[in-house]
C-alpha cells in the first residue's frame, strides 16, 4: 500500500515534533547555568522582601529599601516573606497579609498584591529562576496560599514536583531537582517553599521548607556568622538537604528586641564578608549555601549578589536602572548572576576552588 505524500510528510513531522527541543539558551544570566541543578546553585536572597521603607529610621520593621521589582532586577533570586491572617474584616481574596512579626509593626499589604508583582516580573523575565520562601506565621492552611497564587496567575509558573513524581511527600532529593534549563523550558521558573502548613496532597507546589532546606541561626548580632544547623525537619539529615545562610546582622534593643544593624551594612553585605561566611559554611558542610539571605540587599555595593555569582563561578552585572526608581515594574534581568561556568565536574562550588577563593577574600579584606 502506497502512502500518500501528504500523509508521509505528516508522519515525519509528528516524529519531529515529538522530539524534545531545548529552548533555554540563558538561565539566570548565563548559558552555562542552564545545565546546573537547581540544588547546585547559590541564590542571593532578600529578607522580608515586602517590608520596604526608605530607611530603618522611617520604620524599624523594614528590611529593604528598594522596590520588589528592583530587588529582582539587581539579582535577588530568593524572596522571603512573612504571612499573617489579615485583621481586616472586609479583606477580600485569601485574607493573607504580609507583616513583620505583627501587622501593627509593619503592614506590607495583601499577599495577592505581592504575588501580582512577582508574576509580572516573571512573565517579563522568562529565563530567570527564583524562589519564594513564605513564613507561615499564623499556621494558615495551604489552600489559603493556593487561592492567592491561582488568582494572580502565578500558580501556572510554579514548579510542581509532586505532579511530576520528583517529590515524595513534598520532599525532593538534592540530586532529583531539575536543572535551571529544564525549569526555564517548562515555563515553571518559580519554586515555592512554605515554612509550615504545607500539604502537598492538596497543593503539590507548596513545598515544606525544612524538609527541603535547613537554615543557619537567625537574629545573629555578631560576626563571623554561625554556620550551625538551626532549623530543620526532625526526620531530615542536613547533608541531604539544601541550606540557607541567614547572612544578615541584627542589633539588640531593650534586651530581646532586635532590629537590622544598618550601621554595619557596608561590611555585612560586602562581597568579602559574604564570601567569608559562605566559605566557612562550605568548610563545615561540604557545599556552599544555596541561599544567602540579606537585609537591605543592594547595600554593600551589591556585595550579596556578587558573592552569589562568585560562588556559582560566574560574573555579576549590576542593574542598569537606578535604585531610586522604585516600583519601575518589569525589568530586563540585568542584575542576574551571569557569566561562564565549567559545569558540575569542575564546579567552583567545590571545596578546593572555595579554598582558593578564600585566599582571594583574605587579600580583599586587608
Amino acid at each position: 500500500m502506497r502512502l500518500s505524500l501528504p500523509f508521509a510528510l505528516l508522519s515525519l513531522l509528528s516524529l519531529t515534533v515529538a522530539s524534545p527541543v531545548r529552548r533555554a539558551s540563558t538561565c539566570n544570566g548565563s548559558p552555562a547555568l542552564c545545565s546546573r541543578l537547581y540544588s547546585n546553585v547559590t541564590f542571593a536572597g532578600a529578607h522580608n522582601s515586602y517590608a520596604i521603607a526608605p530607611s530603618a529610621q522611617t520604620n524599624a520593621g523594614a528590611n529593604q529599601n528598594v522596590s520588589l521589582s528592583f530587588q529582582l532586577d539587581m539579582g535577588v533570586r530568593l524572596l522571603q516573606s512573612q504571612a499573617h491572617a489579615s485583621g481586616n474584616s472586609s479583606a477580600t481574596g485569601a485574607g493573607v497579609d504580609l507583616c513583620h512579626t505583627s501587622c501593627s509593626i509593619f503592614q506590607g499589604g495583601a499577599l495577592e498584591a505581592y504575588l501580582s508583582q512577582v508574576s509580572s516580573w516573571v512573565s517579563s523575565n522568562p529565563s530567570e529562576v527564583l524562589t519564594l520562601l513564605i513564613v507561615n506565621s499564623d499556621a494558615l492552611p495551604a489552600s489559603r496560599f493556593a487561592q492567592a497564587f491561582e488568582s494572580t496567575g502565578l500558580a501556572s509558573k510554579v514548579y510542581n514536583p509532586t505532579a511530576t513524581g520528583a517529590a515524595t511527600n513534598g520532599v525532593v532529593a538534592k540530586s532529583a531537582w531539575p536543572t535551571l534549563g529544564a525549569l526555564v523550558d517548562a515555563g515553571t521558573t518559580v519554586v515555592v517553599l512554605l515554612s509550615s502548613g504545607a500539604d502537598t496532597s492538596s497543593v503539590g507546589y507548596l513545598l515544606p521548607q525544612f524538609a527541603n532546606v535547613w537554615e543557619t541561626p537567625y537574629d545573629q548580632t555578631s560576626v563571623p556568622f554561625s554556620c550551625s544547623v538551626d532549623r530543620i525537619d526532625s526526620s531530615s539529615t542536613s547533608s541531604n538537604l539544601m541550606y540557607l545562610s541567614n547572612a544578615y546582622l541584627d542589633e539588640a534593643l531593650f534586651g530581646n528586641i532586635v532590629i537590622p544593624a544598618v550601621a554595619s551594612l557596608g561590611d555585612t553585605n560586602s562581597e568579602s564578608r559574604q564570601l567569608e561566611n559562605a566559605y566557612a559554611c562550605a568548610g563545615t558542610h561540604g557545599t556552599a549555601p544555596n541561599f544567602l539571605l540579606s537585609d537591605y540587599s543592594q547595600m554593600g555595593e551589591y556585595g550579596v549578589m556578587k558573592a552569589a555569582a562568585r560562588l556559582n563561578g560566574v560574573e555579576y552585572t549590576e542593574p542598569t536602572s537606578s535604585p531610586t526608581s522604585r516600583g519601575s515594574g518589569s525589568g530586563s534581568g540585568s542584575g542576574s548572576s551571569s557569566g561562564g561556568s565549567n559545569g558540575a565536574a569542575t564546579s567552583p562550588r567545590s571545596l578546593a576552588a572555595m579554598a582558593m577563593g578564600a585566599a582571594g577574600v583574605a587579600l580583599l579584606t586587608l
